[in-house]
């Protein structure tokens, strides 16, 4: 991995995170407009729907911080740091 992709991995983590943080913050607001009652069925669906989308969008901010925590870790230029 080069300077070049090393940065593209790095940018996408960064999207990625704040695509999961947007979503988590919609899943919040979603959450807080709850009352006693129960929700109505279209409501309970579409809670359900953008947690779907929530826990998707953390998976792959996850995977992607896992590649870059590893380049990371291993040095992204080819060479061994085992001294």
């Amino acid at each position: 991995m080069n300077d070049a992709e090393f940065l593209k991995l790095h940018t996408s983590c960064v999207t990625a995170f704040r695509i999961y943080v947007a979503a988590a913050e919609t899943t919040a607001t979603m959450l807080g407009e709850c009352t006693a009652n129960p929700l109505p069925l279209a409501k309970r669906l579409e809670l359900m729907l953008h947690e779907n989308d929530e826990n998707s969008a953390h998976r792959t901010y996850l995977s992607t911080k896992r590649l870059l925590h590893d380049a990371a870790l291993r040095g992204y230029g080819g060479y061994s740091n085992s001294n």
